[in-house]
């Protein structure tokens, strides 16, 4: 670390960021969840909108997704309690970052914590789409006027960017790892992790676009809110894990590890942000169209496209 770097500014700018960490992730967006998933059952009871409860025993649906919203609320007060009791724990103990860097492995841990509530949702809500499509029934026939492109859903600067930074990334990565013939192992995984995770990405974006949707009931319009902030979270994804490489090398390079913490944590709030939030942001619950979840509701196009 050098010299000229006070402690107290170090540390100052991990617990903020850390503080920051801890709100977002187990206080402000389980909150949000909780409130969209409230409203939902709420305003869309069983009895008349049966269809957004798959089970086959709507009541009984309803009932357990009102007992795991329960269980998600209290989950994250106690990783947030959690969180508050370490940092209270820090401040006491004169806690002081290794100069040497490593230490963002507890911020990574604290993370995976945070993010397993999110997980489990994820995972009931693919069970939930798979009910659904065992349950779907398509009457009718229609096409698309057009086929979906990506530049329907995020600009091309947004695409370009990611190219732009991965480039970036690759050529600052490949030019600071010496003589490729004295590379080890570590250098190619990385290499080819990354470039695998890309890939990843444009698979993500390509089955979102051209794919039919996960669940086929969903209306045109909120399929296509869907789509958009599925492409842009994984752009957006893209630009982010290049440019936090580039920055977390460079530290390597400048002997400026002791801020990985801070900047570990600010990347995975920054991925919060842009999956959950921008998602939340263009699907806002009170405009989607929940009358294709009626009991008597006709049913949509697989692809919910409109009909020619």
């Amino acid at each position: 670390m050098p010299a000229d770097f006070s402690m107290t500014a170090i540390l100052l700018v991990f617990y903020l960021t850390f503080a920051g960490q801890i709100y977002l992730l187990s206080i402000h967006y389980p909150n949000q969840l909780a409130k969209r998933v409230s409203y939902v059952l709420k305003n869309y009871p069983p009895t008349e909108y049966p269809k957004l409860y798959p089970s086959g025993f709507t009541t009984l649906a309803a009932g357990a997704r009102a007992g795991r919203l329960t269980i998600f609320r209290r989950y994250n007060q106690l990783v947030a309690l959690l969180g508050g009791a370490i940092l209270v724990a820090m401040l006491a103990s004169g806690y002081r970052p290794a100069a040497e860097g490593g230490d963002e492995i507890f911020v990574m841990l604290y993370f995976f914590l945070q993010t397993v509530p999110f997980i489990v949702i994820a995972f009931s809500e693919f069970r939930n789409y798979k009910l659904m499509h065992e349950a779907f029934q398509n009457t009718r026939r229609s096409a698309e006027l057009r086929p979906r492109r990506l530049f329907d859903f995020v600009s091309p600067a947004y695409v370009v960017a990611a190219v732009v930074f991965f480039v970036a990334w690759a050529a600052f990565y490949v030019s600071s790892a010496g003589d490729i013939a004295t590379w080890t192992v570590e250098k190619y995984v990385t290499l080819i992790l990354i470039s695998g995770m890309n890939l990843a990405y444009i698979a993500v974006i390509w089955k979102a676009v051209s794919g039919a949707k996960l669940d086929p009931y969903q209306a045109y319009s909120d399929q296509v809110k869907t789509i958009e902030s599925t492409t842009k979270t994984m752009v957006f994804s893209s630009i982010m894990i290049s440019l936090f490489l580039i920055l977390t090398q460079g530290a390597d390079e400048y002997g400026l590890e002791v801020f990985d913490p801070p900047l570990v944590s600010f990347y995975m709030q920054l991925c919060v942000v842009m999956g959950i939030g921008l998602t939340m942001r263009l699907t806002k619950i009170e405009d989607v169209d929940f009358s294709v979840y009626r009991a008597d509701a006709e049913a949509p196009s697989p692809d919910n496209a409109p009909a020619t």
